[in-house]
């Protein structure tokens, strides 16, 4: 949480505290200093601890609610397309090629998986980056790549930073990757489903065939 978050928690705390006390008083009338007080004071504080934990484990990817604590859900799979400055033995560039992004994620967490037709990678160090006052919105990540096709090299460390984007029509991630081996690139992608998550690059064009769910940009609904 930053500094902002935790005031509106605190805020939030006590308002809702404040609240049932004075429901009970109202409907009591109990003095102000006995031991009924101090009971609905602890009746409030739960209360209180009741609603942030179904905000932080559902709440917060309800539509209005979620405003109050704000974090954009980025759950379920993306599907994009990605482009690298890697060279083969021949000295060619690949050209794009499908790139599948799959997001778990809890108001406090989240974890980044992301799928190629030959090579998978999960994140190990993520951070979402949200500042209102400089219009920032950025997923970074460390992340371990594996290639899955036989002679390949083997794992490799990299990072990406991802700026989200969000329209009317879809959620979009655009950024750029880096590798150790000093490869870099950039990835375009778009969030497909919030609730799938996919477990291979296979599942997803299986899922997906159609190639107008792989534009990232202006592909039709799926």
């Amino acid at each position: 949480m930053n500094q902002t978050e935790v005031k509106i928690f605190a805020t939030g705390s006590i308002i809702i505290g404040a609240i049932v006390w004075l429901i009970f008083f109202l409907l009591n009338s109990f003095e102000v200093l006995s031991l009924d007080s101090l009971k609905y004071i602890n009746l409030g504080v739960t209360a209180a601890g009741l609603f942030w934990f179904s905000y932080f484990k559902w709440a917060w990817k309800w539509d209005y609610i979620r405003k109050l604590l704000y974090r954009p859900n980025l759950n379920g799979t993306w599907l994009g397309e990605f482009e690298s400055d890697w060279t083969d033995d021949k000295g060619l560039v690949n050209p794009p090629k499908k790139f599948v992004l799959v997001i778990r994620q809890q108001w406090f967490t989240i974890s980044v998986r992301a799928f190629t037709n030959i090579q998978k990678t999960e994140s190990y160090v993520e951070t979402l980056m949200l500042d209102d006052s400089k219009g920032t919105k950025l997923l970074a990540y460390l992340f371990s790549e594996k290639r899955s096709r036989t002679g390949e090299h083997g794992s490799r460390q990299g990072a990406a930073e991802l700026d989200l984007v969000e329209t009317d029509i879809n959620k979009l991630f655009e950024g750029h990757f880096w590798t150790q081996a000093g490869t870099r690139g950039y990835i375009r992608v778009k969030q497909i489903s919030s609730s799938d998550h996919m477990e291979s690059f296979e599942q997803a064009e299986n899922m997906w065939a159609d190639s107008d769910c792989w534009e990232s940009i202006q592909g039709r609904k799926c």
